[in-house]
């Protein structure tokens, strides 16, 4: 099987637009209702990091007893082939892509589909983590610590590594650069980092519904903070600002052993930090 995709979408392609799965996994929550979604934003180049992630913190059966989801989130790449990818996904059944452009400016239309198809195929489920996949993820902590505490009913929660009083840069050579016609005030919403945010199952379709009149910003944790503003759903500060780290945290067992995040985690150093982790984790207070 071929993807090809029409030229009308260019590479630096910003705006919302009617995509289509081609890649997806519909009956995941037929049989079961999981408690957490895991939302993995990946690349093509990334195969290692998928099967670190398999191997470890995205593994199902991380939390006995636990239904865990796990999805990595793919727009296309015109200049590789899809034939990889696809036998990929036939061999874990863990893979979702839309036929848009796999860039950085087109992030916010990959989270956008990890919320579609939550809000579509999986709304019953409890939680959803969106993160990335140069991440380290504590799903144990995730779950016993934070998530199994979270008071009923379970809506409107959307916690991670809380960002306030952060400005756009408008210079045209900054990574994050937010030219003022795309997004014309002083100062960002609050908003949680895309590193690493978790919610109830219930924001998904909000959010996705809010996308259709709040106007386009491709930085896609700012992008769901004004969907979140625009729903009048508040952020809520988790238990321990070191819970969520956007930087990578110096690694010892009992550090990681009660913290949910660490970014730019490379594949190896997550296999040995993993491993090193259930080794140790019971001699942690």
């Amino acid at each position: 099987m071929s993807i090809s995709i029409s030229k009308r979408f260019p590479e630096n392609y910003i705006h919302l637009y009617p995509y289509h799965f081609l890649i997806n996994e519909s009956d995941k929550c037929t049989k079961r209702i999981p408690f957490l979604i895991l939302l993995i934003a990946t690349k093509f180049s990334d195969h290692e990091h998928r099967q670190a992630i398999r191997r470890t913190w995205g593994n199902k059966k991380v939390v006995p007893g636990v239904e865990i989801i796990r999805l990595f989130m793919l727009g296309v790449n015109e200049r590789v082939p899809n034939q990889a990818i696809l036998r990929e996904s036939w061999r874990y059944h863990d893979i979702i892509q839309q036929d848009f452009v796999d860039t950085y400016k087109n992030l916010t239309l990959k989270t956008l589909m990890g919320m579609k198809w939550v809000a579509t195929y999986c709304s019953k489920a409890s939680f959803v983590m969106k993160t990335d996949s140069d991440m380290f993820v504590n799903t144990e902590y995730l779950i016993q610590k934070l998530l199994w505490n979270v008071k009923l009913p379970k809506t409107d929660y959307f916690t991670g590594s809380i960002m306030t009083g952060y400005q756009p840069h408008r210079v045209n050579t900054s990574k994050w650069y937010m030219p003022k016609e795309m997004y014309p005030e002083d100062e960002y919403p609050s908003f949680c980092s895309g590193t690493g945010y978790v919610f109830s199952t219930d924001v998904a379709t909000r959010i996705l519904s809010r996308s259709l009149k709040v106007p386009y910003v491709y930085l896609e944790d700012i992008y769901v903070a004004l969907c979140l503003k625009k729903e009048g759903i508040s952020l809520t500060p988790p238990p321990r600002k070191a819970l969520f780290n956007i930087h990578s945290i110096p690694f010892s067992p009992c550090t990681y052993h009660s913290l949910i995040t660490s970014h730019e985690i490379s594949p190896s150093i997550l296999l040995f930090f993993w491993k090193t982790l259930q080794d140790k984790k019971h001699e942690c207070p």
